[in-house]
């Protein structure tokens, strides 16, 4: 289980408290949590492992910042992925299941409309986990998670989209109802349907961030 550190220290790189290309130190996050050196080293190993954090040679540890081209290459293996777990899943899923995630959609829905983002992400989060878990292949959804890791930053950039965000949440029960059925095409449909925009939208905030550190220098 991740500690409070490791999950604040994700937390803070996620919604962007540490944009992406942005310098950690130690010292910084030691004050800032009232942690050990070793705690922080290993938050820092951890957040490495995930995908969220670099260390580079003779400049210390930053954010990951992924080009466009980077990250449509990690949302195609995404779908890749993610459709290879949906056409490899046995439906109907059991109705305990369904249940399961109906529940996490309506707490996220409330999520939502109560305007709390963090709670949002990591139901989201919670709701795929017991979607892939569903494929049976631990190697797939062990690679699924992974690169879930990894787009995490990527997937809030979409949160203040209203549109967006309420077509996340009849994406979820699209999914649900297509678990419940027996038409695998319509499930993997619902699953790949699910992906995109953020990657999108990544692309536009990147140039605009871009366009404006040119116009500065």
């Amino acid at each position: 289980m991740p500690t409070e550190l490791e999950k604040g220290l994700e937390n803070d790189i996620i919604f962007g408290l540490y944009p992406p290309g942005s310098r950690i130190t130690e010292d910084s996050v030691m004050a800032q949590y009232n942690a050990k050196r070793h705690a922080v080293r290993s938050a820092f190993a951890l957040m490495e492992a995930q995908g969220l954090l670099v260390r580079w040679p003779h400049r210390g540890v930053e954010v990951v910042e992924l080009t466009p081209d980077e990250v449509d290459a990690l949302y195609d293996v995404r779908i890749v992925l993610e459709t290879a777990a949906a056409a490899r899943t046995r439906l109907p899923v059991d109705p305990q299941i369904t249940g399961r995630l109906t529940d996490i959609a309506e707490r996220h829905a409330a999520a939502l409309e109560a305007g709390d983002v963090r709670n949002v992400f990591w139901l989201n989060q919670e709701f795929h986990e017991v979607q892939f878990a569903c494929c049976e292949n631990p190697r797939l959804i062990a690679l699924i998670a992974q690169h879930a890791r990894i787009a995490q930053p990527i997937r809030v950039v979409k949160y203040d989209d209203s549109t967006h965000m309420l077509n996340v949440v009849a994406q979820h029960y699209a999914i649900i109802d297509a678990m419940r059925g027996d038409a695998q095409d319509t499930y993997v449909k619902a699953t790949q349907d699910h992906l995109p925009a953020s990657a999108a939208a990544y692309r536009l905030l990147y140039e605009r961030r871009y366009q404006r550190r040119r116009a500065s220098s």
